[in-house]
């Protein structure tokens, strides 16, 4: 039974350490990452310079153009995280910067950019969320699943784990604890009355504990997975919510659209 508690506590300790855990992490769009809209695509830009980080950002840009013309001459104009670039074979390209990752290795300096680039330059650019915010899900219900959803599975596996471990025991301690009621009234030696009713008063008690435990535990995973940040994740696309009139032959109103 120690060990069984200790385990627990285990799990209770690594979960904490989860939370605890908001190191400065490489994105997650660092290795490569292409996506795209009706309108835009978002794809990693990559680019190296032994003088400084304004030349590795300059030659990630101009990889863009690589993949349309090659053209020495090539002008790029910034607008905050906006930029244009265009060539003298009329060549344009619309896109803006959506995130950055530097780095230094040995005398070069690296720069990592997460652009959205727009189909067409006259295309308007789609939403785009970074974000470790999660809207509410209904697996908050389930021990383990929003935590799972969120990328942190090593604390799912502890919440499932743990309740089953704790709803275990308390079936198993019941279990027990029955079967010591009856072994009572199933003898007339007084000593062996008396660890029967010993063991099924200790049944009881880890039964209460491990109820008391698995409640516990099961509201501490909703809260957790309400209130908890998970790994950062892209969202593209307009909003999750939206509203907008409509009529039909029966009534006119207003619709309230939810995206999942």
């Amino acid at each position: 039974m120690k060990r069984f508690y200790l385990m627990l506590l285990f799990c209770v300790l690594f979960v904490f350490k989860c939370n605890e855990i908001n190191a400065q992490q490489k994105p997650i769009w660092l290795d490569g990452y292409y996506d795209e809209t009706s309108t835009s695509y978002l794809k990693v830009l990559v680019g190296t310079s032994n003088h400084s980080y304004d030349y590795a950002r300059e030659n990630a840009v101009k990889q863009l153009f690589k993949d349309n013309v090659i053209d020495s001459d090539v002008e790029i104009k910034m607008y905050g995280d906006m930029f244009d670039i265009r060539s003298n074979k009329n060549v344009r390209i619309k896109a803006r910067v959506i995130a950055e990752y530097r780095e230094k290795i040995a005398y070069d300096h690296i720069c990592h950019i997460l652009v959205q680039v727009a189909k067409d330059p006259s295309y308007d650019f789609d939403k785009v969320v970074i974000s470790d915010s999660y809207p509410f899900s209904a697996r908050v219900f389930l021990p383990g699943m929003a935590q799972i959803h969120k990328g942190q599975t090593a604390k799912g596996v502890c919440f499932i784990a743990g309740e089953i471990a704790f709803v275990g025991s308390a079936i198993v301690s019941h279990a027990l604890m029955k079967t010591n009621i009856n072994n009572i009234s199933s003898t007339h030696n007084s000593s062996l009355k008396y660890q029967y009713t010993k063991n099924a008063n200790t049944c009881q008690t880890v039964r209460n504990i491990s109820i008391a435990g698995a409640a516990a535990l099961y509201v501490w995973n909703v809260i957790d997975g309400i209130a908890a940040k998970g790994e950062e994740a892209i969202h593209l696309g307009q909003n999750n919510i939206s509203v907008s009139p409509y009529t039909d032959f029966n009534s006119t109103g207003i619709a309230l659209n939810f995206k999942f």
